[in-house]
């Protein structure tokens, strides 16, 4: 794959210890040009993102002292990218180096209108636990991680995770820019990636998907986090460091 340009878009608010880490995953991408667009509505300006602003021109941080939901943020930033293809890079999660090229690669040779994974790794620092979540597998044992615990569940025939939910968690959204013009982001905070997705399959778009067995983003679930994952395995502690070498935990 030629070199490709990505603008990746982050809303954020009231996590600026994470912001440092995801710039140093995207200083890491391989065989792409890259933009960063922040979107930070937490009260007072972040002075580190400020600062890497005015030293790197690949970098646009924009600040409301007001609230502003996640859906509009989106919108604002895929507004100002200036590349022809959107990545989400959300604050806390971790992007390994080969994630874009993999990403991107797969949209551009598939000729697709959004790619996102259908199958990742999670990880809960909270309760010390790794995980990989099938969104395909609608049925058998999961381990629910909802913010500070993990419950189990088993679903059946009766009932099966939604057919639709394979659309969910847009953490991993790679699409066309003149997809997410078309089709913007509803102006909620929750479910507004679902939302999207949705109106990009009942307009028929290209939307495709790929399990990551290659250890490129790693999902992380924490007492701010906004939705519950179902993860399919369990995995050993120790498998951590290998399949993502250059993950960085902060804190539990």
């Amino acid at each position: 794959m030629h070199m490709v340009n990505v603008s990746l878009i982050t809303p954020t608010a009231n996590r600026s210890h994470y912001l440092p880490v995801l710039y140093d995953c995207i200083c890491q991408q391989r065989a792409v040009n890259w933009e960063w667009l922040v979107f930070d509505d937490t009260p007072q300006p972040d002075a580190w993102m400020m600062q890497l602003a005015q030293t790197d021109t690949r970098i646009t941080y924009i600040h409301s002292a007001t609230p502003v939901s996640i859906g509009e943020k989106r919108n604002e930033l895929i507004e100002r990218a200036q590349y022809d293809y959107i990545a989400h890079f959300d604050d806390d999660d971790h992007y390994a180096p080969d994630y874009l090229r993999v990403m991107v690669g797969n949209l551009v040779d598939n000729q697709a209108d959004l790619i996102k994974l259908s199958a990742f790794y999670l990880r809960a620092p909270t309760q010390n636990f790794l995980g990989y979540m099938d969104l395909t597998a609608k049925t058998g044992h999961h381990y629910i991680l909802n913010r500070e615990e993990i419950e189990h569940v088993v679903f059946h025939e009766k009932m099966q995770i939604g057919a639709d939910f394979i659309v969910f968690y847009g953490f991993s959204y790679v699409y066309r820019r003149e997809i997410g013009l078309r089709y913007p982001f509803e102006a909620v905070s929750f479910c507004e990636d679902e939302f999207f997705t949705k109106a990009l399959l009942k307009a028929n778009c290209a939307v495709i998907t790929m399990p990551d067995t290659d250890g490129l983003c790693l999902h992380l679930i924490h007492a701010g986090s906004s939705s519950r994952c179902f993860s399919r395995y369990y995995l050993p502690n120790h498998l951590l460091p290998i399949i993502f070498p250059n993950y960085r935990e902060i804190g539990k």
